[in-house]
């Protein structure tokens, strides 16, 4: 392909994120066989030198003059999404256009260059890196009492650039989740690794602790927050010393434990200086090129959960709230080689899987056939009458996680079989991004009850919802149905249904309703086991969440089930209660029969073994109401607007249930804040691998209160379990976590044969 590159920012030398950023795209694009041909505004003014080396590595380098001081603020403080255009940039972009032979792809480095699309037809891909996030830049900074100096935008304007583009290349999956929401276009994500072929420098045994990076002010101000929580004479006391390289040095001295190295020509002067690298960033967004590049060069790293957005993190050292934070774990890096070890440990692992995804999303993008993929994606219709988008219940979480996953692969369409108010339907409009498309049933008569109907689905049978549905499938015809749930899965029989239907089970209703009815309780879904092995025996796909379900249906299904486990994104470790105060334990639950028994059983058999200990109890969520009031040591919320806020100041979870079958969404969310549990046998179901680790399994009662009992007055063991926990939860929880699964769904969708077993799907 040739390929015309435009950009703001020369691609040499790699002394800054966003140049180390584009030098590494077009290196493997070129490395593909692709040509590559660079417009560059000279907005910067590189050097004579710096010129030289892109006409090296470049087919061919178009320097377009350009006058920073006739940069425009059209919107007050903000900026029109066109407003750094001036008219020597559009003469040069009519130029390039008009060229013969045509440019098969432009790719236009920053949204606010987008300009340069609209001069290129439809012939020519049109592709968009967008290296961050515009729409809302300068509130954050202020927020962080920081002034905006570079392109700061809104969201109507942001949406407005990326339209332009066929495709828009996010640097980390957390901004390419926000892109799908806000674009037309396509989305992917292009993660960074440096095009740099020398061998790591070599490896170091001290407490030298590093840091480099450049004097802007979000570096400025994480770095002296990092360094007043852990004070340089502090290191120089444990035998270490802090490095610190580049233009965040402005203003530091040296000092006992402090050496500013200044600015630096190559990093690897810093990172032959370091153990051990952090990275304290506060806020802002897109991918921290600096902590991946230290990755690539072989040193251990610690962080902020800012400085590791878009990586695979799954250790507590990667995913500090704050900088103070950070420093704590610094501290503990300089007291313990054991630790030190670990750390080097989840660095290396974390490096290699982040390496193996960006090395196949670079592929993807540098094959013709890869990028005809991403960009004429599969439409998916999905069938529900679940109001997922309201996030209260944990029915509603799935339903929203599947969505999120299932957007990164299709065009997603939503068929609601139920009401849907004005706020309501704009509530799900804005959840399905403005790709997707809304439709709810429109009067079409009444259908004919179809043959093979089971018993179950002849009592839920809805003709004129029937009708509605195949009337919407001869308009809108796609290459794959999901339906949520069993309850709708009649609406498999409809008209016009493409090959690939796919249910959702949840749950495997038939085992559990038997599970409830050993409790004396009956299930609001009854149905034999036969019977909804026939239902599912009439899907191409059947979805299961968790592991344990997948295999039994694999057994009876084999070849036509894929383990789709729940997903959450990257949530925070739980602060806990302030320091000084008793424990506070936590349960967060719907009245359920299930919620209400367990509970009560805790509060009668668990509780008072361990209210005198000192704990508080805390109880939030529909259960509530339920309960009685006015226990010992028992604080009843109640509904709360803000769950994870609730789970963000408890220090202990429990979840007492002991029937209901399915995997818990609660206990998932418990494991991915890195809360150390006590749960049930039920609690855990479809959960396995982390039991004395990562959670206590608690049996009966008396196991369930020495368990309890234990993290309630062991703060060492209660914060051992809560990093395992914290990696549990996100090795088998993260955001990624369902993208197997979708990637699959997405392949059967455009007729690629499946080869794999259930369990290895995900």
């Amino acid at each position: 392909m040739r390929i015309l590159a435009i950009s703001p920012t020369p691609s040499h030398p790699q002394d800054a994120g966003n140049r180390a950023r584009i030098h590494a795209v077009l290196s493997a694009l070129k490395a593909a066989g692709h040509a590559i041909h660079l417009c560059l505004l000279m907005r910067e003014d590189p050097s004579p030198a710096a010129l030289a080396a892109m006409r090296d590595a470049w087919d061919e380098v178009i320097e377009v003059p350009h006058d920073r001081t006739r940069e425009a603020r059209s919107l007050g403080t903000l900026h029109a999404i066109d407003d750094w255009i001036l008219p020597e940039a559009e003469a040069a972009f009519a130029a390039l256009a008009a060229r013969t032979p045509r440019f098969d792809l432009v790719l236009v480095n920053y949204v606010f260059l987008s300009r340069a699309l609209d001069f290129f037809d439809h012939r020519t891909i049109k592709v968009i890196d967008a290296h961050d996030i515009f729409a809302g830049r300068a509130a954050a900074l202020a927020a962080l009492g920081l002034e905006n100096r570079f392109f700061a935008t809104t969201a109507e304007e942001e949406a407005a650039g990326l339209d332009r583009a066929d495709l828009v290349l996010a640097i980390q999956e957390e901004e390419r989740r926000h892109f799908t929401l806000a674009t037309r276009a396509a989305t992917a994500t292009l993660g960074h690794l440096p095009a740099d072929p020398r061998p790591p420098p070599p490896p170091r045994d001290g407490l030298s602790i590093g840091y480099l990076g450049s004097g802007n002010p979000l570096n400025t101000r994480a770095l002296r927050r990092f360094l007043a929580a852990l004070p340089p004479a502090e290191v120089a006391a444990a035998g270490g010393r802090v490095v610190v390289a580049g233009g965040a040095c402005q203003g530091l001295a040296p000092a006992p434990g402090l050496l500013p190295m200044g600015p630096v020509p190559d990093p690897d002067l810093l990172y032959a200086e370091a153990d051990l690298v952090v990275n304290p960033h506060e806020g802002g967004t897109g991918l921290k090129i600096k902590t991946v590049e230290a990755l690539a060069r072989g040193r251990p790293v610690i962080g902020t959960a800012a400085a590791f957005a878009g990586l695979p993190a799954e250790h507590i050292a990667h995913a500090a709230p704050d900088a103070a934070a950070l420093a704590r774990i610094a501290r503990r890096w300089l007291a313990s080689e054991a630790f030190r070890a670990e750390v080097a440990e989840a660095s290396a692992r974390l490096f290699d899987r982040y390496a193996h995804d960006v090395a196949a999303a670079r592929a993807r993008l540098a094959s013709p056939a890869g990028l005809a993929s991403l960009l004429d994606r599969p439409r998916l219709l999905m069938l529900t009458d679940v109001p997922w988008w309201r996030g209260s219940l944990g029915n509603q979480a799935r339903i929203a996680a599947v969505v999120a996953a299932a957007r990164e692969e299709f065009d997603l369409d939503l068929f609601f079989t139920g009401d849907l108010p004005g706020a309501e339907r704009e509530a799900a409009r804005q959840a399905l991004g403005r790709r997707g498309r809304l439709f709810t049933p429109r009067p079409a008569g009444e259908a004919p009850q179809p043959w093979g109907l089971t018993p179950f689905e002849k009592a839920r049978f809805d003709g004129a919802l029937l009708a509605a549905l195949e009337a919407h499938l001869a308009r809108n015809p796609p290459q794959a149905v999901m339906v949520q749930y069993l309850r709708l899965s009649w609406m498999r029989l409809a008209r016009g249904m493409p090959k690939l239907t796919v249910l959702d089970t949840h749950d495997v209703m038939s085992l559990r309703a038997q599970n409830f009815r050993l409790f004396g309780q009956e299930h609001f879904i009854q149905i034999p086991v036969a019977e909804e092995l026939k239902i599912l025996d009439g899907f191409a796909q059947v979805m299961a969440i968790q592991a344990e379900e997948a295999r039994w249906l694999e057994a009876l299904l084999p070849g036509r089930v894929i383990l789709a486990p729940h997903a959450l994104p990257a949530l925070l470790p739980a602060r806990g209660s302030a320091p000084g105060q008793p424990p506070r334990i936590g349960f967060i639950g719907g009245d359920s029969p299930m919620n209400r028994d367990g509970l009560r059983w805790l509060l009668d058999q668990v509780w008072p073994a361990i209210q005198p200990l000192g704990a508080t109890l805390h109880v939030a969520g529909g259960v509530c109401a339920a309960m009685p009031p006015r226990r010992p040591g028992v604080v009843l919320h109640g509904e709360v607007a803000d769950q994870q806020a609730f789970l963000d100041a408890i220090d202990i979870a429990v979840n007492p249930v002991f029937y209901g079958g399915g995997l818990k969404i609660k206990t998932v969310e418990y494991l991915a804040r890195g809360l150390p549990s006590v749960l049930t046998a039920e609690a855990l179901f479809g959960i396995q691998g982390g039991a004395g680790i990562a959670y206590a399994l608690a049996e009966d009662r008396a196991r369930f209160v020495l368990a309890l009992a234990r993290l309630v007055q062991d703060g060492a063991a209660r914060a051992r379990m809560a990093e395992a926990a914290f990696a549990f939860g996100r090795r088998h929880f993260g955001p990624r976590a369902l993208a197997p699964a979708m990637g699959l769904l997405a392949a059967l969708a455009r007729g690629v044969p499946r080869t794999l077993p259930a369990s290895t799907v995900a």
